[in-house]
Parts: structure tokens; C-alpha cells; sequence
């Protein structure tokens, strides 16, 4: 249904805070609105896997895009770190971690894996480290699963492999990437096949069971790293997914973003050394930089005691390190549509990645505050930019995002940024059956300018 008239935005701010204060249902979700709609409150390639990597290119061979500064008299004149991005890239510079590469590993498609965070005996996951890219963010009730982008590694086997969620229909094309997922909810499907990436022709995009793949490029089977074959062990094994829509792809699948890369931090950064981000009473994330290897390192909790320890990937038996952190406070919205019956049952979430919202960029023990956009002026690539609008630039490597909600609440306490982030009622709100998903956006504008308070919202234990 749409609105039949436009929303001011004094009327959409009051409003959610008001819902998120009283813990009643979420807004209508929506489509990406026509005019731009501006959201604020007020508020680190592992640095190297141990495993094979492809072999990088010296930086010396491709034309450095910075400018040197002018040298003193007598002073030899400095090399100044090379700038990639953020809409065109030299040949072998991958757009996604801003590393030189060989240019045949960029010029293929992207796959884009759904990885299982819960429950805990899904951990540790085979892959997550040789990840360009990792979108985690909140599936339902507080639980967190990732949207894992590989474009210049292909590790053995990735997973396990879960069902997909809304925000996959904005991730996948976003990076041109292919989607791998065990399935999905019917709203769900209907909402992925409904998206020119995956509509009639491109539905082979959608790599699932559910699509007709199966082994050996999707298999369902117990693997080395699992002991039993259930909802939780199905893998996908990369060369062989690629061999399979090799004719499909062709060589001319390029992928895409709207990063900017420099090997030197941007000025204007705060001194934080870890990054701690609650999704929920359950979902507790926390990275640490380590200055001697220049990369964020990540914990999460283990099991219900709420105990830290380091995240390992199954492939390597190696902690999981990031070379950037980044924070996007997103607007989310209760979908209606069913994903979870235990415990009566919860609907999943719409998280809408388009138009403009805060961030929060960590690199280099330092933390930029920013902003994301994503629309038509940037081809809905997604860009980080600073409050002026210029870019700010990531550090050549992988790149870990987390998606909170708006009303999430954030504090620096010394050089620890923490995060609070609110879970949504998708409880009381879930119809079962489900009904036709809303398809509108509430329209209005905030001045970027403009301070708005943080809502503080309980956080909930997500279904065991």
C-alpha cells in the first residue's frame, strides 16, 4: 500500500521514536523512495589469512591517483600512497579491498554467501576470513547471520550456507555478485525474484536449492568440518559453483562498488582501539587493533554466558582479522513476513541500505564519523563519505560491517566505541500466514546538519 500523501520529516522522526519508546510495531517497510531521504541520529583482507592468497601486484606498476605533497628544499620528494575509487579502478585493483591482484580474479563475478551465525554450533564457519566483504546484520529476534562477498579468494568450501533474507536483495547486485543461500521464506523468495538481478532470465544469480543447484557446486552433506548433516551443513564449494555459470559469466562480469581505497589514514580521526557493537542480550561482537599488525582483530560471544572469545574460521584455525571496521545505522522495519516459528514464531526485517544514513568508519586505531549513501546519484553503489561529502577513504584489505538499527545508542568511553543496538518486536507483529509485505517508503528530508537524539531501546534474547 502506498502513502497517500507525503510525510514531513519533524512527523517521521517523532514517530519512530515514539514506536521505539513504547515497543510497538514497526513502520511500514518500503520501497526505495524517488526523492532522497535522509536518516541521522546524533551519535579492518584479513591483514593476512594463513592461507594461500593470490599473489599481489607491486603498487609501483600501476599509476599512483594521489598527489605528492610539495617537498621542503633539500628534501627528497615522498612517493604519495596510491587513491583507488570510487567509480573507476586501474586494471587488477579489486574494487572491493582496493588490492592489486591478478586482473583475471577481478574480472569475474563476485559470489555472495549467506553464512550461519547461529546457533553456536555453527561456529566456527569455513571461509569468513578470505572474504572481500562481510555484511552482518540481525535476521530476527536478535540473532545475526552474514552476507559474505569472495571475489579474490575462492576458499575450499564456504559455509555453512543458511537461508537469505531481505537485505540480500540490496547486497548482491549492489556488488554485482552472485547470491548463494540454502533457500528462503515464500515472502522472502517472492522478494528476491521480484528484483531485476534475479527476475526471469537472471534467476540463475540466485544460487540455491531452491533454483536447482545442488552438488557438487551446493552440497548438503557432511563436510570435514562438520559431523552430522543437517539444516546447518550445507556448503558451497566455490571452483565449482564457477565452473558451473562460467558460461553465464563470461569474462565480462565485472564487479562493482563505490569504495575509495588509500594506503594512508585520512586526517581528522579519533583514537579508538576496539569497536564493540551489541546486536542483542546474545549477539555481543567486539574488534580489537593490534598496531603491530595494522588490523582489527574480532571476538564474539561463545555461547549463553555471554563470554568473548576470539573468532576462528574452520579452514585455517586462525583468528579472523579485518583491515576496516564499519558501522552503518540503518533504518529497519518489521517485514511481515514469517521466518522463525519457534516459540511462536518471528517475522524477519526489512533493512533499508538506500539513500543516507550515520556511519562510523574504523581503520588504523583511528574512527571517522561519517555518513553512507546509497541512490541514484551513486549508481545505489554504496559510498562512505565524510559530512561534507567527500569520500572517506577505506584501507586496502577486507572490510567488516555491522547494520543497527537508528535508535541504536553509541558512547566512546576512552578508545572503545560501544554500540547498544534495539531489537525490533517481530513477535507480535508476525502474521501467520503472512500477508502481502508493504511496499512504501515514508517520504522526508532531515537537515545533515541537524542533531537527533538516540532512542535507548531494551535489547531482546533472540529464539534458542
Amino acid at each position: 500500500m502506498r502513502l497517500a500523501q507525503r510525510i514531513n520529516w519533524v512527523g517521521v522522526l517523532l514517530g519512530a521514536i515514539l514506536l521505539a519508546a513504547c515497543g510497538g510495531p514497526a513502520a511500514t517497510p518500503t520501497l526505495r523512495p524517488v526523492v532522497v531521504t535522509v536518516y541521522l541520529t546524533g551519535t579492518p583482507a584479513p591483514v593476512q589469512a594463513a592461507t594461500a592468497t593470490p599473489a599481489v601486484i607491486a603498487v609501483a606498476t600501476l599509476t599512483e591517483l594521489g598527489q605528492a605533497a610539495t617537498p621542503q628544499a633539500g628534501q627528497p620528494t615522498a612517493t604519495p600512497a596510491p587513491v583507488y575509487g570510487p567509480d573507476t579502478y586501474p586494471a587488477g585493483v579489486n574494487p572491493l579491498t582496493g588490492q592489486l591482484v591478478d586482473p583475471a580474479l577481478v574480472n569475474r563475478m563476485p559470489i555472495a554467501a549467506k553464512i550461519a551465525n547461529f546457533p553456536y554450533a555453527v561456529r566456527p564457519q569455513s571461509g569468513l576470513a578470505l572474504a572481500d566483504l562481510v555484511f552482518e546484520h540481525q535476521a530476527e529476534a536478535g540473532v545475526t547471520r552474514f552476507t559474505a562477498v569472495f571475489l579474490q579468494n575462492d576458499p575450499a568450501e564456504i559455509g555453512s550456507i543458511r537461508s537469505a533474507r531481505f537485505i540480500d536483495t540490496e547486497i548482491a547486485p549492489m556488488f554485482g555478485a552472485m547470491l548463494v543461500t540454502s533457500g528462503s521464506s515464500i515472502g522472502t523468495m517472492t522478494h528476491l525474484r521480484s528484483s531485476d538481478w534475479f527476475l526471469g532470465a537472471n534467476l540463475w544469480r540466485l544460487v540455491s536449492e531452491e533454483t536447482s543447484y545442488g552438488c557438487p557446486a551446493l552440497c548438503r552433506q557432511q563436510s570435514i568440518y562438520t559431523t552430522t548433516v543437517d539444516t546447518n551443513s550445507l556448503f558451497v564449494y566455490p571452483d565449482v559453483l564457477r565452473q558451473t555459470v562460467a558460461a553465464r559469466t563470461g569474462n565480462t562480469a565485472l564487479p562493482q562498488s563505490g569504495f575509495v581505497f588509500a594506503g594512508a589514514a585520512p586526517a581528522g580521526g579519533a583514537p579508538v582501539n576496539e569497536v564493540a557493537i551489541d546486536f542483542s542480550s546474545a549477539a555481543h561482537v567486539v574488534y580489537r587493533y593490534a598496531a603491530d599488525t595494522g588490523g582489527y582483530t574480532r571476538w564474539q560471544d561463545n555461547d549463553p554466558s555471554g563470554e568473548l572469545v576470539v573468532h576462528l574460521d574452520a579452514l585455517t584455525n586462525a583468528p579472523i582479522t579485518t583491515a576496516n571496521v564499519v558501522v552503518l545505522y540503518v533504518n529497519h522495519q518489521n517485514n511481515f513476513v514469517p521466518e522463525d516459528f519457534r516459540d511462536g514464531g518471528n517475522c524477519g526485517l526489512e533493512i533499508q541500505l538506500w539513500t543516507i544514513g550515520p556511519a562510523k568508519i574504523f581503520r588504523d586505531g583511528q574512527m571517522y564519523e561519517g555518513l553512507w549513501r546509497r541512490d541514484e546519484s551513486t549508481g545505489l553503489k554504496l559510498r562512505l563519505e565524510d559530512g561534507d561529502g567527500n569520500p572517506l577513504a577505506l584501507k586496502p584489505g577486507n572490510t567488516w560491517f555491522g547494520m543497527v538499527v537508528l535508535t541504536a545508542v553509541a558512547e566512546l568511553n576512552g578508545s572503545t566505541y560501544h554500540v547498544t543496538n534495539h531489537v525490533l518486536d517481530t513477535r507480535s507483529e508476525c502474521p501467520i500466514p503472512a500477508t502481502e509485505t508493504p511496499t512504501v517508503t515514508p517520504e522526508g528530508f532531515v537537515d545533515p546538519n541537524a542533531t537527533v537524539e538516540p532512542v535507548a531501546g531494551e535489547t531482546e534474547t533472540p529464539a534458542p
